[in-house]
Order: structure tokens, then sequence, then C-alpha cells
């Protein structure tokens, strides 16, 4: 890893994966999936309250006058001036 960062390794024997949860890696049974919404046979992931924008989840809207866009940064949707960096 750069700049001498410490990456804990899987603490299954013969194992060189980095950990992710609970001391293992993936493939020994870290749990890495998203909380999902609580709604009844719905799968899509959950966003605020337990459940998906769909069922109810608050979404932050642009604060200028009349848009309805969401919200990206400092309560301003890209079009009216949210500085959102795009990494490549």
């Amino acid at each position: 890893m750069k700049h001498g960062a410490i990456i804990k390794r899987c603490n299954t024997e013969g194992c060189d994966n980095f950990v992710v949860q609970g001391g293992v890696c993936i493939t020994h049974g870290a749990n890495v999936n998203p909380r999902l919404c609580k709604a009844e046979g719905c799968q899509s992931q959950a966003r605020n309250g337990g459940v998906c924008i769909k069922h109810g989840a608050k979404v932050k809207r642009c604060s200028y006058n009349g848009c309805t866009n969401q919200s990206q940064k400092g309560g301003l949707c890209k079009k009216h001036g949210a500085d959102v960096k795009h990494y490549l």
C-alpha cells in the first residue's frame, strides 16, 4: 500500500486477502451486503429510515427557488452550482 499504510490480512490460514469485516475477507465470511429496504418484497438499498426512495425515504432537494432536483453538495443541484468533483 502507498505511504506505508498497514492493511490487515485475513485471519484464515493460508489466505492473503485483505480484511473486510471481523478479521476475515469476503471469501471467508465477511458480510458486505448493503441494508435493504424494509418494505415487503423490495430489494432496493435503504436510504433513510430503513426504506428506499420509492417507499418514502426523504431526499434533500435543491434550495434554489423553484428547483425540484435532488441536492448534491451544499444544498444545491449540479445545475445551480454544486461543485461535484469527478474522479477518473
